[in-house]
């Protein structure tokens, strides 16, 4: 028994520093004109030995000669990330990461195959601590696309999540004009 309350409260003081980071990550934001396909193209470039061991069936389509959109640098780094360790972690088999102009928006969309996800799980897989691991192994804090959506928000980019059959999706609309 007390193995377990040791183990539940090392859980919380890990949520509430994550709790702090997302405050503090708010708040230091600076937005300036980014690339997102230079972002995103070197992301993509440093995780593919993750992608190749993993096994994934990668599909990739960048536009290339967006507009840049107002953001903060690291802020865009941090979310790319969060959602690139999410589909290798969660998903498997297929896995498409798109970057494309649509309006006055440019849109990167980040699709994986999933099994673990039920159209009730979407609704929430933004919230904190949600996780999609009903055994609660300890593998993950459910943080990581709570961190997305709460920095995408901080830039007036809009982030949505999707379950289209079995692939999880999120797309994420970045403002190319300065709000």
């Amino acid at each position: 028994f007390c193995a377990i309350i040791q183990a539940e409260s090392g859980k919380v003081v890990q949520r509430m520093k994550m709790e702090r980071l997302i405050g503090i990550l708010s708040i230091l934001l600076q937005r300036e004109k980014v690339d997102l396909y230079a972002s995103l193209s070197g992301l993509l470039a440093a995780f593919y030995n993750d992608f190749t061991d993993r096994g994934f069936d990668m599909e990739v389509e960048l536009a290339e000669g967006l507009p840049q959109v107002w953001a903060d640098a690291g802020a865009v780094l941090r979310i790319f990330t969060n959602l690139i360790r999410n589909a290798l972690e969660h998903g498997e088999g297929r896995m498409e990461i798109r970057l494309y102009q649509e309006g006055g928006q440019v849109v990167s969309r980040f699709s994986n195959e999933t099994h673990a996800l039920t159209a009730e799980d979407v609704p929430h897989v933004f919230d904190r601590f949600f996780t999609s691991d009903k055994m609660r192994t300890g593998r993950n804090t459910g943080l990581g696309l709570a961190i997305v959506k709460a920095l995408a928000g901080q830039m007036d980019c809009r982030a949505e999540a999707a379950l289209e059959g079995d692939m999880f999706a999120i797309t994420l609309r970045w403002p190319v004009e300065r709000r």
